[in-house]
């Protein structure tokens, strides 16, 4: 059996990520379980068990999510609560990967990095089918809203695959904005990296508008994402990635924006129609249904995007939640990958 640390994740992903291994490696695999799930979603994915703690001193939550899917057998499980907010640890958990015939375990996994890193893959096959990654018709930077590790991979992997000249990243808290653009800025030379808090709206909003990829990484329940702010042109492609909201009360995309392009008829790209309808703030609160929503895999049998894009702005809009197959299936492959970086343990 393998324990996969998180530095092991990160070390892996990136010894081995390039605009190649994204397109030709990672992203299969990853659409792969998402059309897997679709296939059969109740049996594949079935109901998470979320439960508070019963022990007097804990304010935490436990999340357990179950996979049996063909190829992928394991279940993940996550736990967090104000109290690991205070103490700056957010959420805790790992992935188990077991034997999808004999049951026997395989591989325990950090879920931190693995998390992070599979939503914005995610994020990313949404972005690559729409926006193809040598597009001549796309605005030249790029804004993300949030700061925490999904931020930094959706902005890593949108670096290798696209020629983008200037990153802004927004958050309440300039000082973290500015950790992450100091760090990025150490990966990538020739690109300019931006910090604003999100009061400086008159600082930003030009730069929202000259961005053909707007990605949504904070837990928000106001609108941080402006309809006022986005570029309206529509000989630019513009793909707003939405992952930060995952209750019915939070929003990060602005409500009015979201009803012009519902009663413009423009669908939404999600990795789940039944689990976003449950949990994702923007399209609950704007009236969604499911024939309004259409899922990654759905958009890959497909060449006709003109149901996902605003005609008269060209914009579109995904929202990720995540699902449990999600990490089963780029968690083992990894394990089969990672060779002699994680800790083997020959008697568990």
């Amino acid at each position: 059996m393998k324990v996969i640390r998180d530095k092991d994740v990160q070390a892996f992903l990136n010894k081995e990520l390039t605009k190649e291994s994204i397109l030709n490696q990672f992203e299969p695999i990853l659409l792969r379980g998402l059309s897997t799930y679709a296939s059969n979603p109740n049996d594949i994915v079935p109901p998470r068990i979320v439960q508070h703690s019963n022990n007097p001193e804990s304010d935490t939550t436990h999340v357990f999510m179950p996979c049996i899917s063909p190829n992928e057998v394991g279940i993940k499980v996550i736990t967090g609560g104000p109290s690991n907010n205070a103490k700056g640890l957010g959420f805790q958990g790992c992935v188990m990967i077991l034997d999808e015939v004999t049951g026997k375990l395989d591989a325990i996994i950090n879920a931190a990095c693995l998390t992070a890193f599979r939503t914005a893959l995610a994020s990313i096959l949404g972005l690559t089918r729409v926006v193809p990654v040598d597009s001549k018709e796309v605005l030249p930077e790029l804004c993300v809203f949030g700061v925490g590790q999904q931020a930094y991979w959706h902005m890593k992997l949108a670096l290798l695959l696209y020629n983008i000249s200037s990153v802004n990243i927004l958050n309440r808290t300039l000082e973290n904005a500015e950790k992450l653009k100091d760090e990025l800025a150490k990966e990538f030379n020739g690109v300019e990296f931006r910090a604003f808090s999100f009061e400086e709206e008159e600082k930003f909003k030009s730069h929202i508008e000259n961005s053909s990829i707007i990605f949504g990484c904070t837990p928000s329940t106001t609108a941080v994402i402006k309809k006022d702010h986005l570029n309206k042109d529509p000989k630019y492609k513009k793909f707003i990635s939405l992952i930060g909201s995952y209750k019915p009360h939070m929003i990060e995309l602005d409500l009015d924006f979201m009803n012009n392009l519902k009663d413009n008829g423009v669908k939404v790209i999600v990795d789940s129609k039944e689990h976003t309808l449950h949990e994702a703030g923007e399209l609950i609160q704007s009236g969604y249904s499911s024939e309004q929503l259409i899922e990654i895999h759905e958009l890959y049998e497909t060449s006709d995007f003109s149901s996902v894009t605003d005609s008269a702005s060209g914009i579109t809009v995904q929202k990720i939640v995540g699902l449990s197959i999600m990490d089963l299936c780029m968690g083992k492959y990894i394990y089969e990958k990672i060779g002699d970086d994680a800790v083997i343990v020959n008697d568990f």
